[in-house]
């Protein structure tokens, strides 16, 4: 209970004690006078009656300020609930979509990945074929060095 309902209830209690303590004054009958028409009666009572009508008003309307309040913040409750759950479907969905991109990407990063590893293993074999026909050509050319230096050499030693 805040401090607010607590000073309400004192008065309202101090009040009880009041009333209780001058109930002879209260009930002490008067003539009324309503402007229209006249009653013989007791103004304390009446007024301490329509007092409690007007306390009772006001804990009713409280009472309705309190269940409307109540009532927003369950449904805004709701609402939010209802968001949230969107975004996390929302976020879900995102996820699966990079997801899904990402295996893709990497699906195509491997595709990528075997075409330059046939093309690197093409290159190779195209590399070593050509490194063996050099070694070829060369070998030819040095044999045939190697037959021009035997005849100029058998030439000189036929001459001498």
């Amino acid at each position: 209970m805040n401090i607010l309902g607590v000073v309400i209830g004192v008065i309202l209690l101090l009040l009880a004690v009041f009333s209780l303590a001058n109930w002879p004054l209260f009930s002490a009958p008067a003539t009324l006078s309503f402007i229209v028409f006249d009653v013989q009666g007791s103004l304390g009572v009446i007024l301490l009656g329509v007092m409690l009508v007007l306390v009772g008003l006001f804990l009713l309307y409280a009472l309705t300020l309190r269940t409307n309040m109540l009532m927003e913040s369950r449904r805004h409750n709701q609402e939010l609930q209802a968001q949230r759950k969107l975004a996390e479907t929302a976020e879900a969905s995102r996820l699966s979509e990079f997801r899904f991109q990402v295996e893709r990407e990497f699906a195509a990063v491997r595709v990528t990945v075997g075409e330059l590893g046939g093309q690197l293993e093409q290159n190779a074999q195209s590399m070593k074929q050509s490194l063996d026909e050099a070694a070829n050509g060369l070998a030819a050319l040095v044999g045939e060095m190697d037959d021009k230096i035997e005849r100029v050499l058998a030439r000189k030693a036929g001459e001498t």
